[in-house]
């Protein structure tokens, strides 16, 4: 390590370039801390240079996990709520009302969601970090 850290005299070092000349499983093994020392130095833990690795965790794994898990729970939620709905007894007008209801205020909210997303791919402060 002393080696690759370059803290040998020129004498001793030399003693070492003649050994690992010499000796294959030197050279591998010189190759391998080498390239450890290079991919250490590479390596960042301050917060300003980019994001952390449980960000990169979380944005790989966490979140598409949870929408997954949101959207098919909220699917499930719904059929069955849609197969009760359909099977009750309630009087039809009051069934057509109240899905009449529903459907406007989905309608609603998908408008709503849907501007918000356009006005979001235009913003020009979007990328900005706090």
């Amino acid at each position: 390590m002393r080696y690759l850290d370059g803290e040998l005299s020129p004498d001793e070092r030399a003693r070492v370039e003649g050994q690992i000349s010499a000796s294959t499983e030197l050279q591998r093994d010189v190759a391998v801390f080498g390239k450890m020392k290079e991919d250490l130095r590479a390596m960042s833990f301050a917060g300003s240079e980019g994001p952390s690795v449980w960000e990169r965790v979380n944005r790989r794994l966490t979140r598409p996990a949870g929408w997954v898990l949101i959207v098919s729970g909220s699917l499930v939620c719904t059929v069955y709520g849609i197969y009760l709905y359909v099977i009750s007894a309630a009087n039809l007008l009051e069934k057509l009302a109240s899905a009449a209801i529903v459907i406007g205020v989905l309608m609603l909210l998908g408008s709503v969601i849907y501007e918000r997303y356009r006005d979001w791919l235009t913003d020009p402060y979007r990328d900005l970090q706090r």
